[in-house]
């Protein structure tokens, strides 16, 4: 065998993660990674995305009242979520805090 019988696994990964049906948990999990960067510093220094199930996002927010605030907005995140997520189906964001 020689150097160029190999091929690189970025080349590769994709298609094997496709085979595996595991290529729609990785782009979420990647959209998950992206939420601190997708929604700016003020949003994420307050919120932490958790998890994706079914076109619902789950993001634990640390006080109600941004709860509040977040939810007057959401449709404005889904929009920039999905612009920076490619293939991920995102319908609505569920937001959760422990104080409320």
């Amino acid at each position: 065998m020689t150097p160029r019988d190999f091929a690189k696994v970025g080349d590769v990964l994709p298609a094997i993660l496709r085979q595996l049906g595991l290529d729609k948990r990785f782009r979420e999990q990647r959209l998950l990674s992206l939420w601190p960067e997708i929604v700016g510093e003020e949003i994420a220094a307050r919120t932490r995305a958790t998890r994706i199930d079914r076109g619902v996002l789950f993001v634990h927010v640390d006080h109600g009242a941004w709860m509040q605030e977040l939810h007057f907005i959401e449709k404005e995140l889904i929009e920039k979520l999905r612009a920076n997520a490619p293939g991920v189906e995102l319908d609505r964001i569920r937001f959760s805090s422990r104080d409320h």
